[in-house]
């Protein structure tokens, strides 16, 4: 029986994608299909039709789908980096830029979206006031991608790779995840339906993703081209993406979901925040399994 595993053109993926070039689903007697997708509403709509059994997604979606009746649990956080920036034209070129900034600057993201939550935080922590942030909503990230580089918005959130495109076509970082968090709210989802028919699967999966974490963090070099093609990202990225320091699997932090949660009750997402064990699974006891289950102290 396959697994299929959606994910997104996000470096959050890339331990999925390393295990597969690398052989380890079939060492652990797996066959995996990665499916990618670039609309999040198709991947909604394929773990809803559990014609998928895990996607890589992020904690508002796994929430939010909660919230909704769905019977999702997380299996593992994992990493990704997200970047303020700004557009070739605007005065805003660093972080000391930020407090004469105009009132409003047009920015390219999706309100309520785990995109915004980010912006929020990151602009929090550095003291920068994210009131100034006027939502432009773009949904498709090389439509936003294109109207930052154009000057159209005067700034914008963007995940990696994406941010290399827009700082080589001139636009400004102003601050990314992986200089203010330790931890970033993606997750990989399954459904319950994978999860009462395909657990061990899912723990082998576990236990290879952990063998592809290794794998990129000893030479994330070595696996530039591969996620490229794999992932759908632009050939021009194989050389400037950054990748994140990756984790071995591990369920997210109470703290966070209940951060995350706290976040939405008060835009008015969420009426009460989910009991940890319903948004969350701790699929194996990981030091019974594998040696090569011993979290990554102090990864990202």
């Amino acid at each position: 029986r396959p697994l299929v595993i959606g994910m997104m053109p996000a470096v959050d993926s890339v331990p999925l994608i390393v295990a597969e070039a690398e052989g380890y689903y079939a060492d652990e007697g797996l066959e995996v299909r990665l499916e990618l997708f670039r609309d999040q509403s198709y991947r909604e709509a394929a773990l809803q039709a559990d014609a998928i059994d895990a996607t890589v997604t992020d904690l508002v979606n796994a929430i939010r789908s909660w919230e909704n009746g769905a019977d999702y649990r997380v299996l593992t956080s994992t990493q990704g980096i997200f970047s303020v920036v700004t557009a070739p034209g605007s005065p805003v070129r660093t972080r000391a830029d930020w407090p004469a900034a105009p009132t409003r600057l047009r920015t390219g993201l999706l309100e309520n979206s785990i995109i915004f939550y980010v912006a929020q935080r990151m602009l929090e922590q550095t003291g920068l006031d994210p009131q100034r942030l006027e939502i432009i909503p773009t949904t498709q990230i090389p439509v936003r991608l294109e109207m930052l580089v154009a000057n159209r918005l005067d700034a914008a959130v963007l995940p990696e790779p994406v941010t290399r495109m827009a700082v080589a076509g001139g636009a400004h970082e102003i601050v990314r995840t992986d200089e203010v968090f330790d931890w970033t709210p993606g997750v990989l989802l399954a459904t319950g339906t994978a999860l009462r028919e395909k657990h061990e699967e899912l723990e082998a999966l576990l236990r290879a993703y952990d063998r592809g974490v290794d794998a990129v963090n000893t030479d994330p070099d070595r696996y530039r081209a591969v996620i490229v093609g794999a992932a759908g990202f632009p050939p021009p990225t194989t050389e400037t993406m950054r990748l994140p320091r990756y984790a071995h699997a591990e369920p997210p932090d109470p703290r966070h979901i209940a951060d995350v949660a706290s976040w939405m009750i008060e835009r008015g997402l969420l009426r009460e925040a989910p009991p940890y064990d319903e948004i969350a699974s701790s699929l194996r006891e990981r030091a019974d399994h594998s040696s090569l289950a011993i979290p990554c102290a102090g990864c990202n």
